[in-house]
């Protein structure tokens, strides 16, 4: 067994990682990502003698789906074994694989009601539009026009390398459905902030399927991007207080490991989103009367962390999803320029 499991780390993950039984029934199998976070995790659950539900579906490279095969031979399912697909949320790195698994099993594909639109809208027929329109924020908010291009490469690239599932495949659920699964029963949460629709499942055995909304260690990024809802922070510190009493006993996030003190979690969350919110009015503070753009507050807050376009594109929604939420506190005011330009001021 440990012979195998190194294999598998060889072969799809650089770091010391690899498929692991949490508890009889529940296993979590990473899959390598090309970004500074090294992979995403998806959840194989035995929901009873031959269902077995699987949580997100990484990303679509072809290291995502050998990853996924080997750690679902590892626990000694097929992919055509898979009974149920849930998908937390529409990013790219937890819908890559929905395809592929769709098509080798059969699975319906649950999602909640809007993320479903969101995820077609943003990687389907309407995504050179979406890309262009998205552009144009991060040139408004002061990218040069270079970055602007890469953006859009990005874009680009991304949907060659995304499987979606057919649209006929997937089914909408409300805030607070639920859904039963062979001897299982799952509670449908909204939880907005990290994606308009996000999607976060609380099982009737207290297990706790978090997405991206908390994760350990590392907090989940809070942009705030066209098209979507207009106070994201806002919409996060709501859904953070939606879980916070929540009889977990055990919470799985969308990235690194699981973890048991949920509330402990949720608090530190919004302790540093709050302190975050103090440190770039202090900044507006300290620009006055010029104020600065979302760009200038993505440099001074993030500096040498910000490796690359990526970084900095994330680091720019973030931002500006502060500088939003500051505004609507009334801390700050928002200023378009006669060439487009937007900055933020101290009110």
């Amino acid at each position: 067994m440990q012979q195998q499991r190194e294999g598998y780390r060889a072969r799809v993950l650089a770091d010391d990682d690899g498929p692991e039984l949490l508890e009889a029934g529940l296993w979590r199998i990473p899959v390598p990502l090309p970004f500074a976070l090294r992979s995403a995790n998806i959840y194989l659950l035995a929901d009873g003698p031959d269902d077995w539900t699987l949580v997100d579906a990484g990303f679509g490279l072809p290291d995502d789906e050998a990853a996924l095969r080997a750690g679902l031979a590892f626990a000694g399912v097929a992919m055509e074994q898979i009974t149920t697909l849930i998908l937390t949320h529409a990013h790219p790195d937890h819908i890559g694989l929905a395809g592929p698994i769709h098509a080798a099993s059969g699975a319906p594909v649950y999602m909640l009601a809007g993320e479903e639109q969101r995820m077609y809208q943003v990687w389907g027929e309407q995504a050179e539009a979406v890309a262009d329109a998205l552009a144009a924020m991060y040139a408004a908010h002061g990218m040069a026009p270079e970055q602007v291009t890469g953006s859009q490469k990005a874009s680009a690239r991304l949907r060659t390398i995304l499987k979606l599932p057919p649209p006929e495949s997937v089914i909408t659920l409300e805030d607070g459905a639920e859904i039963r699964l062979s001897r299982h029963t799952y509670r449908a949460i909204w939880t907005p902030g990290h994606s308009d629709r996000h999607l976060c499942l609380l099982r009737d055995d207290q297990l706790f399927i978090a997405g991206d909304h908390i994760l350990p260690g590392i907090t989940p990024n809070i942009g705030l991007y066209p098209n979507a809802r207009p106070d994201p922070l806002r919409d996060y510190f709501w859904g953070l207080a939606r879980v916070h009493d929540l009889p977990a006993r055990l919470t799985l996030p969308g990235h690194r490991r699981p973890f048991v003190a949920l509330a402990e979690r949720v608090d530190e969350l919004r302790t540093h989103h709050e302190e975050r919110g103090d440190q770039i009015h202090a900044l507006l503070v300290a620009a006055a009367p010029a104020g600065l753009s979302a760009l200038n507050v993505a440099q001074a807050l993030f500096g040498e962390r910000l490796r690359s376009n990526d970084d900095l594109r994330f680091a720019l929604a973030e931002s500006l999803a502060h500088l939003e939420y500051l505004r609507t506190e009334g801390r700050a005011l928002r200023h378009e320029r006669d060439d487009g330009r937007i900055t933020y001021t101290v009110a």
